[in-house]
């Protein structure tokens, strides 16, 4: 019943309306159909009704959710549940229907959108959420199935004992005055609870007079096909006087009414069953509609290239995140520093054009070929012959000794480096990195085609060619397959497209391959030249190793290289470090089975990426609430990562940034589709 009279309710509607403008009344006018309210209800009833029945944009703020709850228009009668008063319900509804921008259509969708909403809610172990969406659902039936709703209602209060449940058929009775309006064609219901009201608030003159106005037989009154009973107070001070009817009369229909409300009720919930089916079908397959088209859009975006740079940088982020795998045994690597150059000069021996003298690479070759290591890189430039005899023969005769060169740019304006005039031709590898636009060097370079003009002909890489010298006891031959592919042994080392992972559109001439670093750090043990030169050595430490020489030094022209580990100066890689990781990458591959990075064709990730954007537009159909819809694309966003974490631990890169960006744009979409204007007068709400 309502607290206070229709003056008042129309005062503060009016005073809400000059404080907040005529887009917050729209949404009280939608705000007083439910019986009750929650902050998630009214977030909702703003969030699919931001149209009138014309499809004419409502503009009502986000912050009028707040806005009516903590106004005069709400009571606050529990933990975030608010309710309006009757008199204040009936004049907004009222404005509604007479409004020719909603008229009864709107109260027909408002009535859908709430059947809808407490659908999962009628199942809830709770009794009073299952109570309060009982009462919801009854009064939205009310306007769409009015027969369906007194029916129930009838059943209900039925069941009730008149003495025992007083308080529950008062409160029904409260309920049915809420919705006297749209059931005012079913008098005898209103007159029952009413009567009934009358009566357990003690006044018995009133409820005779409502009871008197309805025909009773044997006691009862017929509401909907179903026999309610008349009180004995009722009965004793009214006589036989209501009864005063023909029997015949009041025989006429009760076996074909109830056939009648039966099939009614069998034929309306059919209805709704169907409208409830039909309604989810149309909302799945819009999300799926909506999700195949931000694939193709991210999917589009992605081959023009404006994902490179984010999705290879997210690459780097998983490529540092790796747990180290230790030092590769198989490799030793000599390192010169800035303290060797000065020990070299304070000792009096002069380079020219290297890193090393000629005298303690002299010393270096000759300490190293008594431990009989598998292969030595020198990872030097000397394009000049040397002047000592003993360096030029040892050079000459040293069958397991790898030397560099380096060829042509992209440009063609260097010519490269010869490589050392005493090494033999077959036992030379160009040093060439490649490197991604941003300087980083992500991908490895197998062999070449040397351009004629270079003055390196070396065909192989330096770290394939100790690779291969290493492999070669073993019976590993270098080959290739008829797609050009190389081959060492049962491993196979495929080629790089122009269009892999996030690359897209790169050069990929030559054998390409992801460079799968092995450690941020050290990646092989590792000794300074003096150290080397000076000290004892250990036989195993060298025998049937690869013995990788090369410069550390950080002197005013560094041979470092930005990497996924660092790319600002002092976090840079050696140059030798990078070709440890490089001979590592194919020792691995072949020998431990360690997986080389590769990457899906590209139906594989549009489907992978699809996949993700169909998930964010069902968290979006399904959770509506911005808390719980946040949430939900957060973790899925974390399960996508943890994915494509462990596919490039082994040996995948996955798309990531792609789908994480059809993942919030679907749901982004879907939200903004479910705003727009309700097509066939049905608005779905799905449940968390």
């Amino acid at each position: 019943m309502s607290k206070i009279r229709p003056e008042v309710a129309n005062r503060r509607i009016e005073s809400f309306k000059k404080r907040f403008g005529k887009a917050h009344l729209y949404l009280a006018y939608h705000a007083a159909f439910p019986l009750a309210l929650t902050p998630d209800l009214l977030y909702r009833l703003w969030a699919n009704f931001q149209y009138d029945i014309h499809g004419q944009v409502l503009s009502i703020p986000w912050v009028s959710v707040a806005d009516i709850l903590l106004s005069s228009l709400c009571d606050e009668v529990g933990y975030e549940l608010y309710e309006m008063d009757l008199a204040i319900r009936k004049e907004l509804l009222k404005s509604l229907k007479e409004d020719p921008d909603f008229d009864k259509q709107r109260l027909d969708e408002l009535a859908n959108f709430l059947l809808d909403y407490i659908h999962l809610q009628l199942r809830n172990d709770d009794p009073d959420i299952k109570d309060l969406a009982q009462s919801q659902r009854w009064t939205a039936l009310a306007y769409v199935l009015p027969n369906e709703a007194v029916r129930e209602l009838a059943l209900t209060l039925s069941k009730l004992d008149q003495n025992q449940d007083q308080a529950e058929i008062l409160r029904l009775a409260s309920f049915v005055e809420t919705v006297a309006e749209p059931l005012a064609d079913f008098e005898a219901l209103l007159i029952y609870t009413r009567g009934m009201g009358s009566l357990i608030r003690g006044d018995l003159e009133s409820a005779k007079t409502q009871f008197t106005r309805v025909k009773i037989y044997q006691n009862q009154i017929q509401v909907a096909g179903i026999n309610l009973l008349i009180p004995e107070e009722i009965i004793k001070v009214t006589g036989h006087s209501l009864n005063d009817v023909r029997r015949s009369e009041k025989q006429k229909a009760p076996t074909s009414i109830i056939k009648t409300f039966s099939s009614q009720a069998v034929s309306r919930q059919k209805l709704i069953n169907n409208r409830e089916t039909s309604s989810s079908r149309f909302n799945f397959s819009r999300v799926i509609f909506v999700s195949l088209l931000i694939t193709g859009f991210v999917a589009g975006i992605r081959w023009l290239g404006i994902l490179e740079n984010i999705e290879i940088s997210a690459y780097d982020q998983m490529m540092r995140s790796r747990i180290a795998e230790g030092l590769d045994s198989r490799l030793l690597i000599i390192t010169i520093d800035d303290d060797d150059l000065a020990t070299q000069r304070q000792n009096g021996e002069s380079f020219i054009g290297a890193s090393i003298s000629e005298k303690s690479l002299n010393k270096l070759l000759a300490k190293l070929n008594q431990y009989q290591p598998r292969a030595i890189g020198l990872d030097i430039y000397r394009d000049f012959s040397a002047k000592e005899p003993d360096l030029i023969t040892r050079l000459q005769q040293t069958q397991n000794l790898i030397g560099v060169c380096k060829g042509s740019d992209s440009t063609g304006n260097i010519k490269g480096i010869k490589p050392p005039p005493e090494i033999p031709p077959g036992n030379l590898g160009f040093s060439d990195f490649i490197h991604d636009r941003d300087g980083v060097i992500r991908r490895q370079l197998l062999f070449m085609n040397q351009e004629t003009t270079s003055l390196c002909s070396a065909p192989y890489a330096f770290s394939l060619q100790l690779a291969s010298l290493y492999l070669r006891p073993l019976g590993i031959q270098t080959k290739f397959t008829p797609e050009g592919n190389l081959q060492l042994g049962k491993t196979i080392f495929p080629n790089l497209k122009s269009r892999t992972g996030g690359y897209q559109n790169i050069d990929a001439n030559g054998g390409q391959i992801l460079l799968n670093y092995r450690s941020s750090k050290e990646i092989a043990e590792q000794v300074k030249l003096t150290q080397f030169l000076a000290s004892p050595i250990n036989p195993s430490a060298i025998k049937d190793r690869i013995v990788l020489i090369g410069v550390v030094a950080k002197g005013d022209s560094p041979d470092t290289w930005p990497t996924p580990y660092g790319v600002l100066l002092d976090e840079q890689m050696p140059g030798v470090l990078v070709q440890a990781h490089m001979i590592s990458q194919i020792l691995s591959a072949v020998q431990d089975g360690r997986p080389l990075l590769q990457t899906w064709s590209l139906w594989i990730e549009v489907v992978w990426i699809w996949g993700w954007s169909l998930l964010g537009g069902l968290l979006a159909w399904r959770f509506q609430h911005l808390l719980y819809l946040t949430l939900g694309s957060g973790i899925a966003i974390a399960i996508l990562y943890i994915s494509c974490y462990g596919l490039l631990i082994s040996g995948v890169w996955a798309p990531f940034v792609p789908p994480v960006i059809a993942l919030i744009v679907a749901g982004g979409s879907i939200i903004l589709v479910k705003l727009q204007p309700p097509s066939a007068n049905k608005i779905i709400i799905s449940q968390e």
